[in-house]
């Protein structure tokens, strides 16, 4: 199988493996809105899909100025991981790691990340991989000596098949979850120092938090809205840029509890009754992720089999 190397139109450092191809999509657009952006990751299509949504330029500069984005938003068959260097050594476990991550995201199911089953697959995985690309996480800062690239830390990209993915999915009693409703976060953050504060869109105060949030978002696949701080002075509202209303909200708090570190309490209605998870003595990254995976475990039905 010919892997193809991915484009990554940003000031930093990438080895590819294989030949050039079409670049993989931009990434994750925040689109401004009255009272509320959309971060929404790449479509790529599935089995038997076709396209995707390309924004104009004019509208991609427009959300590039008005909110911060994260790097590269993945796509629904796509994971990153960090290796050491870019030879054979740390490939084939990452390569391990990033199918898992594809695996839970495309079923919805978080519990496959720990699955004795999946871990088994592992080795599967370089056959799997449709593309692959190293990004250097250090390559704003010199090489020291004699380290060249060799243990320098990597971003292993990866893409995988995604009619082979599905197989996998079969064969591990689970399905590809197609449809995906947008989440609107209500997120109440409360940190070791200073006054409590909502998680928004456009605020610099909790820029750490929503990052973590973002990329959680990303990994687990799912549509994002945060609202907007609109004490802080928004501009103009641009209908034609309006996100659709958000199919449900994600409410939870995050909270520093001294000498226990970060806890988070979630809660999202579904199906007439809320369900509610929790998480306690993380970073709060982690209770970010604890939070978009129990959603996406919500929403794809596996809460209900437990």
């Amino acid at each position: 199988m010919t892997r193809a190397c991915w484009s990554w139109k940003l000031a930093m450092s990438v080895n590819c493996v294989g030949r050039s191809a079409a670049p993989s999509a931009i990434g994750q657009r925040p689109v401004a809105a009255e009272g509320a952006a959309l971060f929404r990751p790449t479509k790529h299509p599935g089995p038997g899909e076709s396209g995707r949504e390309r924004p104009g330029i004019a509208r991609l500069l427009l959300a590039l100025l008005l909110l911060p984005l994260p790097a590269r938003a993945l796509g629904l068959y796509e994971a990153s991981v960090i290796v050491t260097g870019t030879d054979a050594r740390s490939r084939p476990a990452g390569l391990g790691q990033a199918l898992a991550q594809v695996l839970a995201k495309v079923s919805g199911n978080p519990a496959l990340l720990d699955d004795p089953q999946v871990a088994a697959l592992a080795p599967a995985a370089p056959g799997l991989a449709a593309s692959i690309a190293y990004l250097d996480r250090m390559s704003d800062l010199p090489r020291h000596d004699e380290q060249g690239s060799r243990d320098r830390p990597y971003d292993l990209l990866v893409r995988f098949d995604p009619a082979s993915l599905d197989a996998m999915l079969q064969g591990l009693g689970e399905v590809p979850w197609r449809t995906r409703p947008s989440l609107l976060l209500d997120i109440r953050i409360e940190p070791r120092s200073g006054p409590p504060m909502a998680l928004h869109a456009d605020t610099a105060a909790d820029e750490r938090h929503r990052a973590a949030l973002l990329a959680a978002a990303d990994g687990a696949g799912l549509q994002v809205v945060l609202p907007l701080d609109r004490t802080a002075g928004a501009g103009p509202a641009r209908p034609d840029l309006a996100p659709p209303p958000p199919d449900l909200a994600l409410r939870g708090t995050v909270s520093w509890v001294e000498g226990a570190g970060w806890t988070g309490r979630f809660a999202l209605p579904w199906r007439g009754r809320d369900r509610a998870w929790e998480v306690s003595g993380v970073g709060f990254d982690e209770a970010y992720r604890v939070a978009v995976r129990g959603a996406a475990r919500v929403l794809s039905g596996h809460d209900d089999a437990r």
